[in-house]
């Protein structure tokens, strides 16, 4: 950070300040180390403004929760922050409007996870009323030209159920005038005790959700402090799936409290299991520990089994632990990671290879990719890499109605319908194909499924096992004649 904030103060002409929840923890030695031209301890919306005033009028004035030479500060928090001015992305220079949307519901946590700066360090939850999200997110859904992303950025977003339940009746209402979907973080905790509330988040349109995960093994869990029990997460794992959800993502700790092989073989048995018991629908990543300022790891971490080599993570880019535990050193954390991120990723090819991931799902990893810039795990690592694939979704989201899929066919429509060659022929290897599918390839789009099947002298289930097939490895769709 003091390196780039030394190249921008020498290139470019302005001030650089620091704020924000990571200054709670700095003193008057970090003006030094940091270079910057002030330090503003906490929630910069009045200070910041004050700050910088001061300095346009070249006047000296001291703002609450400044850092001076020779004399710390007080972190600034504000109770009420809900009366502040928008966000107005448009006004950037150079803006070009994006599908991302984010909105912040709540500041502070009332849960005291271990690993967790804002549980370690915050002060009491404090939320805005569910009008003011709603209207927040309805003037900012007025100035957009383009369908969009909602992303409640809080960790906080499910703890009031009353004020929950108004919110996603608001969302609802705003869903039939604006397109537009949602993504939030969730707890465990929470929902498992609060089941019926999935369901109401995915008819008002959640499509993605966030789910603390850390660990299967219970015993850990508890040492955390989070309040869910590998159970838990499991059954709201269980219930998303059901209920339909596209995607429900989590984060797995590696190297964390009172880790070894067996706890990592555990976590991974666990892991694999939720995988079964959703597939397709999982978006699972992992994380090593980050020992962050007055988090109870961070103070104590021999109370977690923890040995903390770089407590001020100067080696760290979050891709190399700076931690081990009492019984694994740091390669064998790293290890542990590789074949954690090995067998998920072998667990969700298996599930795509073996037919076990629906189609409607993968229609709906597509739609929501193409629509609102939302790209999944196993779109981004299985889905994607398939040409073939990403050209046929394209094409059936694109004309969405006018085209189907040979399973959504009828009957009827499987005799009357036109089939439509997908990719071009440089697309594909052609020595794939026998040459009753090339034939039928070649003809496609003019002839119905039919007369097709008529050229070529074929059964009716003859030519519905061989366009199964080709739809089935994405080279045909349907549409009507016209």
């Amino acid at each position: 950070m003091a390196a780039i904030i030394s190249y921008l103060k020498k290139h470019y002409h302005f001030y650089v300040v620091l704020g924000g929840p990571q200054t709670l923890h700095m003193t008057e030695k970090d003006l030094g180390s940091f270079q910057a031209d002030g330090i503003l301890k906490g929630e910069g919306e009045e200070t910041l403004l004050t700050w910088l005033n001061a300095k346009i009028r070249g006047e000296a004035v001291l703002v609450p929760g400044e850092i001076q030479p020779a004399q710390n500060a007080d972190y600034i928090y504000l109770e009420d922050f809900s009366k502040y001015a928008l966000p107005r992305n448009e006004d950037v220079l150079d803006y070009h409007e994006r599908p991302l949307l984010s909105v912040i519901t709540a500041r502070g946590c009332p849960y005291r996870c271990a690993f967790c700066f804002e549980g370690g360090n915050s002060k009491n939850l404090r939320m805005r009323t569910a009008k003011d999200v709603l209207d927040e997110i309805e003037a900012r859904l007025k100035r957009s030209q383009r369908p969009r992303y909602l992303f409640f950025c809080d960790d906080t977003f499910t703890t009031n159920p009353v004020r929950l339940r108004k919110i996603l009746s608001g969302v609802k209402r705003l869903r039939e005038k604006y397109d537009f979907v949602w993504f939030c973080e969730g707890h465990p905790g929470f929902l498992v005790k609060h089941l019926e509330f999935i369901r109401e988040m995915i008819d008002s349109g959640m499509v993605r959700m966030q789910i603390g995960m850390e660990s299967g093994v219970d015993d850990v869990l508890k040492a955390y402090g989070k309040q869910a029990s590998p159970e838990d997460i499991k059954k709201v794992v269980e219930i998303c799936y059901a209920a339909g959800l596209p995607q429900l993502t989590g984060n797995y700790i590696i190297g964390g409290a009172f880790e070894t092989a067996e706890t990592l073989a555990t976590t991974t048995r666990k892991a694999l299991e939720l995988l079964d018991l959703a597939p397709g629908m999982l978006d699972l990543s992992t994380t090593f520990i980050m020992p962050l300022p007055g988090t109870q790891i961070y103070n104590q971490p021999e109370k977690f089994g923890i040995v903390l080599e770089d407590r001020e993570c100067l080696t760290n880019l979050e891709d190399f632990p700076v931690n081990h535990t009492k019984e694994l050193s740091l390669p064998e954390v790293c290890m542990g990671r590789s074949r954690f991120i090995t067998a998920v990723s072998n667990k969700m090819k298996e599930q795509y290879e073996h037919g076990l991931i629906t189609k409607e799902r993968i229609q709906a990893d597509f739609k929501l990719a193409f629509n609102y810039g939302i790209a999944a795990g196993y779109l981004k690592f299985i889905y994607g890499k398939n040409n073939l694939m990403v050209e046929y979704y394209k094409k059936l989201i694109d004309y969405q109605g006018l085209l189907k899929e040979w399973h959504e066919l009828s009957e009827q429509e499987k005799n009357t319908w036109v089939i439509q060659r997908i990719p071009d022929f440089s697309l594909f290897d052609i020595n794939t194909l026998s040459q009753l599918e090339i034939d039928i390839l070649a003809g496609a789009g003019s002839d119905t499924i039919g007369e097709t099947a008529e050229k070529l002298s074929l059964s009716a289930e003859k030519i519905g096992v061989l366009l199964k097939g080709l739809s089935d490895r994405y080279f045909v769709l349907f549409s009507p004649f016209i």
